[in-house]
Protein backbone atom coordinates (compact mmCIF):
# COMPACT_ATOMS: atom_id res chain seq x y z
CA UNK A 1 0.00 0.00 0.00
CA UNK A 2 1.25 3.50 -0.69
CA UNK A 3 2.22 6.04 1.52
CA UNK A 4 -1.11 8.68 2.68
CA UNK A 5 -0.30 12.26 1.43
CA UNK A 6 -1.54 14.83 3.90
CA UNK A 7 -2.04 18.15 3.12
CA UNK A 8 0.94 20.22 4.65
CA UNK A 9 0.58 23.77 6.14
CA UNK A 10 2.42 26.18 3.35
CA UNK A 11 5.33 28.66 5.36
CA UNK A 12 3.22 30.55 7.72
CA UNK A 13 3.62 33.07 10.52
CA UNK A 14 4.37 30.74 13.54
CA UNK A 15 4.16 32.38 17.27
CA UNK A 16 6.75 31.02 19.34
CA UNK A 17 6.04 31.44 23.92
CA UNK A 18 8.69 33.66 23.59
CA UNK A 19 6.67 35.97 21.31
CA UNK A 20 2.98 34.81 20.95
CA UNK A 21 0.20 36.61 19.36
CA UNK A 22 -2.07 38.78 21.38
CA UNK A 23 -5.31 38.08 19.86
CA UNK A 24 -9.02 39.26 21.13
CA UNK A 25 -12.16 37.26 22.63
CA UNK A 26 -15.11 36.88 19.99
CA UNK A 27 -17.54 34.75 21.09
CA UNK A 28 -17.07 32.40 24.65
CA UNK A 29 -20.53 29.96 24.68
CA UNK A 30 -21.31 26.97 26.54
CA UNK A 31 -21.79 23.55 24.65
CA UNK A 32 -23.05 21.75 27.53
CA UNK A 33 -26.61 22.66 29.56
CA UNK A 34 -26.36 24.38 32.46
CA UNK A 35 -27.82 21.19 34.13
CA UNK A 36 -24.83 19.41 32.71
CA UNK A 37 -22.31 18.61 35.14
CA UNK A 38 -19.57 19.45 32.61
CA UNK A 39 -18.78 22.64 31.83
CA UNK A 40 -17.88 22.79 27.82
CA UNK A 41 -17.10 26.17 26.26
CA UNK A 42 -16.52 26.99 22.45
CA UNK A 43 -14.47 30.16 22.09
CA UNK A 44 -13.48 31.94 19.17
CA UNK A 45 -10.29 34.57 18.88
CA UNK A 46 -9.72 37.00 15.98
CA UNK A 47 -6.34 36.37 14.56
CA UNK A 48 -6.80 39.50 12.24
CA UNK A 49 -3.14 41.43 11.99
CA UNK A 50 -1.37 37.70 12.74
CA UNK A 51 -0.57 36.24 9.71
CA UNK A 52 -1.49 32.82 11.07
CA UNK A 53 -2.99 30.12 8.57
CA UNK A 54 -3.81 26.79 10.06
CA UNK A 55 -5.10 23.44 8.81
CA UNK A 56 -7.94 20.77 10.54
CA UNK A 57 -5.90 18.97 13.18
CA UNK A 58 -3.51 21.36 14.02
CA UNK A 59 -3.22 23.24 17.78
CA UNK A 60 -2.79 26.58 18.95
CA UNK A 61 -1.33 27.24 22.48
CA UNK A 62 -2.60 29.37 25.35
CA UNK A 63 -0.73 31.11 27.80
CA UNK A 64 -2.25 32.08 30.87
CA UNK A 65 -0.30 35.42 31.95
CA UNK A 66 1.55 35.60 35.23
CA UNK A 67 4.22 32.87 36.42
CA UNK A 68 4.02 29.70 38.09
CA UNK A 69 5.74 28.49 41.75
CA UNK A 70 8.45 28.74 40.25
CA UNK A 71 8.52 32.29 39.44
CA UNK A 72 9.04 31.43 35.81
CA UNK A 73 5.87 32.19 32.95
CA UNK A 74 3.20 29.77 32.96
CA UNK A 75 3.56 26.55 30.33
CA UNK A 76 1.73 27.10 27.45
CA UNK A 77 -1.41 25.00 27.15
CA UNK A 78 -2.10 23.09 23.68
CA UNK A 79 -5.39 23.13 22.50
CA UNK A 80 -6.82 21.62 19.09
CA UNK A 81 -8.12 23.73 16.99
CA UNK A 82 -12.14 23.31 16.18
CA UNK A 83 -12.43 25.43 13.36
CA UNK A 84 -11.88 24.64 9.49
CA UNK A 85 -8.95 26.47 7.99
CA UNK A 86 -11.46 29.47 7.10
CA UNK A 87 -12.71 29.79 10.57
CA UNK A 88 -16.27 29.84 11.74
CA UNK A 89 -16.83 33.43 10.15
CA UNK A 90 -15.59 32.02 6.46
CA UNK A 91 -13.21 34.76 6.49
CA UNK A 92 -10.27 32.85 7.64
CA UNK A 93 -10.05 35.86 10.47
CA UNK A 94 -10.25 33.46 13.40
CA UNK A 95 -10.11 30.22 14.90
CA UNK A 96 -12.08 28.12 17.44
CA UNK A 97 -10.82 26.09 20.43
CA UNK A 98 -13.30 23.98 21.88
CA UNK A 99 -11.93 24.07 25.78
CA UNK A 100 -13.51 21.73 29.02
CA UNK A 101 -13.83 23.68 32.41
CA UNK A 102 -11.28 20.97 34.39
CA UNK A 103 -12.10 20.66 38.40
CA UNK A 104 -10.96 17.88 40.49
CA UNK A 105 -10.21 16.96 44.07
CA UNK A 106 -7.04 16.20 45.10
CA UNK A 107 -5.75 13.54 48.05
CA UNK A 108 -6.29 15.92 51.00
CA UNK A 109 -10.33 16.57 49.16
CA UNK A 110 -9.85 20.43 48.46
CA UNK A 111 -11.38 21.33 44.97
CA UNK A 112 -8.67 22.26 42.51
CA UNK A 113 -8.87 23.97 39.15
CA UNK A 114 -7.43 23.13 35.84
CA UNK A 115 -5.30 26.77 35.59
CA UNK A 116 -5.37 27.24 32.06
CA UNK A 117 -8.53 25.91 31.20
CA UNK A 118 -10.59 27.64 34.28
CA UNK A 119 -8.42 30.79 32.48
CA UNK A 120 -9.74 30.23 28.98
CA UNK A 121 -13.39 29.12 30.07
CA UNK A 122 -14.05 32.77 32.03
CA UNK A 123 -12.69 35.16 28.95
CA UNK A 124 -15.03 37.36 27.80
CA UNK A 125 -15.63 38.94 24.48
CA UNK A 126 -13.00 41.69 23.54
CA UNK A 127 -10.56 40.00 26.52
CA UNK A 128 -7.34 39.72 25.01
CA UNK A 129 -5.60 36.52 25.33
CA UNK A 130 -1.69 35.13 24.24
CA UNK A 131 -1.44 32.63 21.72
CA UNK A 132 1.29 30.41 20.59
CA UNK A 133 1.03 28.25 16.98
CA UNK A 134 -0.46 26.70 14.86
CA UNK A 135 1.55 23.45 15.76
CA UNK A 136 1.10 19.51 14.49
CA UNK A 137 1.28 17.64 11.97
CA UNK A 138 -0.21 14.23 13.26
CA UNK A 139 -4.16 14.64 12.45
CA UNK A 140 -4.04 16.51 9.30
CA UNK A 141 -6.33 15.40 6.18
CA UNK A 142 -5.25 13.23 3.52
CA UNK A 143 -4.96 15.15 0.27
CA UNK A 144 -6.44 12.72 -1.40
CA UNK A 145 -10.43 12.80 -0.73
CA UNK A 146 -11.18 9.27 -2.08
CA UNK A 147 -9.41 8.33 1.25
CA UNK A 148 -12.11 7.12 3.68
CA UNK A 149 -12.03 8.87 6.98
CA UNK A 150 -12.61 7.02 10.62
CA UNK A 151 -12.76 9.14 13.22
CA UNK A 152 -13.11 8.54 17.28
CA UNK A 153 -13.27 11.07 19.61
CA UNK A 154 -14.42 11.60 23.04
CA UNK A 155 -15.00 14.86 24.82
CA UNK A 156 -13.55 17.27 23.94
CA UNK A 157 -11.14 15.12 21.18
CA UNK A 158 -13.63 15.83 19.12
CA UNK A 159 -12.74 19.37 17.89
CA UNK A 160 -10.37 18.20 15.22
CA UNK A 161 -13.27 16.14 13.78
CA UNK A 162 -15.73 19.42 13.75
CA UNK A 163 -13.10 21.11 11.80
CA UNK A 164 -12.55 18.17 9.19
CA UNK A 165 -16.41 17.81 9.00
CA UNK A 166 -16.79 21.87 8.57
CA UNK A 167 -13.76 21.98 5.54
CA UNK A 168 -14.89 19.06 4.16
CA UNK A 169 -19.17 19.45 3.43
CA UNK A 170 -18.90 23.47 3.85
CA UNK A 171 -15.99 23.98 2.17
CA UNK A 172 -15.20 21.83 -0.19
CA UNK A 173 -18.32 20.36 -0.43
CA UNK A 174 -18.34 16.74 -0.63
CA UNK A 175 -15.93 13.70 0.25
CA UNK A 176 -14.76 11.17 -2.19
CA UNK A 177 -14.44 8.23 0.50
CA UNK A 178 -16.68 7.53 3.46
CA UNK A 179 -16.38 9.75 6.56
CA UNK A 180 -16.94 7.49 9.86
CA UNK A 181 -17.13 9.73 13.13
CA UNK A 182 -17.90 7.45 16.13
CA UNK A 183 -18.13 9.73 18.83
CA UNK A 184 -18.13 9.06 22.84
CA UNK A 185 -20.01 11.13 25.80
CA UNK A 186 -21.36 10.72 29.52
CA UNK A 187 -24.73 12.24 28.44
CA UNK A 188 -26.51 13.19 25.70
CA UNK A 189 -26.12 16.41 27.29
CA UNK A 190 -22.61 16.89 26.64
CA UNK A 191 -22.50 15.37 23.31
CA UNK A 192 -20.88 18.35 22.29
CA UNK A 193 -21.83 19.89 18.81
CA UNK A 194 -24.38 17.38 18.57
CA UNK A 195 -26.77 18.47 21.68
CA UNK A 196 -29.58 21.12 22.41
CA UNK A 197 -27.52 23.86 22.92
CA UNK A 198 -24.88 23.45 19.47
CA UNK A 199 -25.48 20.93 16.44
CA UNK A 200 -23.40 22.16 14.25
CA UNK A 201 -22.10 18.33 13.46
CA UNK A 202 -25.58 17.08 13.62
CA UNK A 203 -26.50 19.33 10.55
CA UNK A 204 -24.12 17.13 8.22
CA UNK A 205 -26.22 14.12 8.64
CA UNK A 206 -27.73 13.98 5.45
CA UNK A 207 -24.53 13.83 4.07
CA UNK A 208 -24.86 11.09 1.69
CA UNK A 209 -20.98 10.05 2.55
CA UNK A 210 -21.41 11.02 6.24
CA UNK A 211 -22.27 8.87 9.22
CA UNK A 212 -21.89 9.89 12.70
CA UNK A 213 -22.27 7.06 15.84
CA UNK A 214 -22.66 8.46 19.54
CA UNK A 215 -22.14 6.46 22.76
CA UNK A 216 -23.10 7.36 25.73
CA UNK A 217 -21.30 5.63 28.58
CA UNK A 218 -24.22 6.84 31.27
CA UNK A 219 -27.35 5.99 29.44
CA UNK A 220 -26.36 3.09 27.80
CA UNK A 221 -25.28 -0.85 28.71
CA UNK A 222 -23.47 -3.75 27.18
CA UNK A 223 -25.17 -6.89 26.82
CA UNK A 224 -22.95 -8.04 30.00
CA UNK A 225 -24.27 -4.88 31.72
CA UNK A 226 -20.80 -2.49 31.69
CA UNK A 227 -20.89 1.35 30.29
CA UNK A 228 -21.27 1.57 26.86
CA UNK A 229 -18.15 3.50 25.21
CA UNK A 230 -17.10 4.32 21.74
CA UNK A 231 -14.81 0.95 21.14
CA UNK A 232 -18.60 -1.00 21.90
CA UNK A 233 -20.24 1.35 19.16
CA UNK A 234 -17.33 0.49 16.97
CA UNK A 235 -17.41 -3.06 17.33
CA UNK A 236 -21.19 -3.12 16.05
CA UNK A 237 -19.78 -1.43 12.61
CA UNK A 238 -17.43 -4.87 11.92
CA UNK A 239 -18.35 -5.50 8.73
CA UNK A 240 -18.26 -1.95 7.16
CA UNK A 241 -15.21 -1.03 9.47
CA UNK A 242 -13.09 -3.71 8.59
CA UNK A 243 -13.31 -4.07 5.52
CA UNK A 244 -12.51 -0.31 5.13
CA UNK A 245 -9.10 -1.50 7.12
CA UNK A 246 -8.24 -4.48 5.02
CA UNK A 247 -8.90 -3.01 2.03
CA UNK A 248 -6.08 -0.24 3.08
CA UNK A 249 -7.28 3.24 1.59
CA UNK A 250 -7.84 5.14 4.84
CA UNK A 251 -7.17 7.19 7.36
CA UNK A 252 -7.70 6.25 11.09
CA UNK A 253 -7.42 9.12 13.85
CA UNK A 254 -8.33 9.28 17.25
CA UNK A 255 -8.43 12.00 19.44
CA UNK A 256 -9.38 12.07 23.65
CA UNK A 257 -8.34 10.19 26.30
CA UNK A 258 -5.75 7.75 26.47
CA UNK A 259 -8.32 5.05 27.15
CA UNK A 260 -9.50 4.86 23.41
CA UNK A 261 -6.50 4.27 22.16
CA UNK A 262 -6.25 1.19 23.53
CA UNK A 263 -10.50 0.32 23.47
CA UNK A 264 -9.90 0.95 19.80
CA UNK A 265 -6.96 -1.61 19.36
CA UNK A 266 -8.76 -4.21 21.53
CA UNK A 267 -11.71 -4.30 18.68
CA UNK A 268 -9.09 -4.12 15.77
CA UNK A 269 -7.17 -7.04 17.50
CA UNK A 270 -10.28 -9.01 17.90
CA UNK A 271 -11.09 -8.62 14.34
CA UNK A 272 -7.58 -9.40 13.12
CA UNK A 273 -7.39 -12.78 15.05
CA UNK A 274 -10.77 -13.69 13.39
CA UNK A 275 -9.03 -13.21 10.09
CA UNK A 276 -5.60 -15.00 10.80
CA UNK A 277 -4.12 -11.79 11.17
CA UNK A 278 -1.66 -10.24 13.16
CA UNK A 279 -2.84 -6.93 14.34
CA UNK A 280 0.71 -5.44 15.57
CA UNK A 281 2.09 -6.32 12.40
CA UNK A 282 -1.03 -4.23 10.32
CA UNK A 283 -0.94 -1.06 13.02
CA UNK A 284 3.21 -0.66 12.15
CA UNK A 285 2.21 -0.95 8.29
CA UNK A 286 -0.38 1.45 8.76
CA UNK A 287 1.77 4.29 11.34
CA UNK A 288 4.63 4.19 8.24
CA UNK A 289 2.23 5.05 5.88
CA UNK A 290 0.21 7.74 7.80
CA UNK A 291 -2.99 5.72 8.16
CA UNK A 292 -2.84 5.86 11.73
CA UNK A 293 -2.86 8.98 13.39
CA UNK A 294 -3.34 9.79 17.00
CA UNK A 295 -3.54 12.42 20.10
CA UNK A 296 -4.22 10.97 23.15
CA UNK A 297 -3.31 12.57 26.42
Amino acid sequence: MKLITKVIPEPTEVYKPSNPFKAKVIENKRLTPVESEEDIRHIVFDLSGSGISYLEGQSLGIQVPGVDEHGKKNRIRLYSIASSRKGDDGLSSTVSLCVKRVMYKDDQGVLQKGLTSNYVCDLMPSDAVYITGPAGRKLLLPADNSVHLIMLAVGTGIAPFRAFIQHIYREKGSWGGKVRLFFGAKTGLESIYMNQENNDIGQYYTQETFLAFQALSREEKTKDGNKFYVQNRLEENEKEIWEIIKEGHFCFYICGLKGLESGAEEVLDKWAKKDGLNWNTMKAEFVEQGRWNIEVY
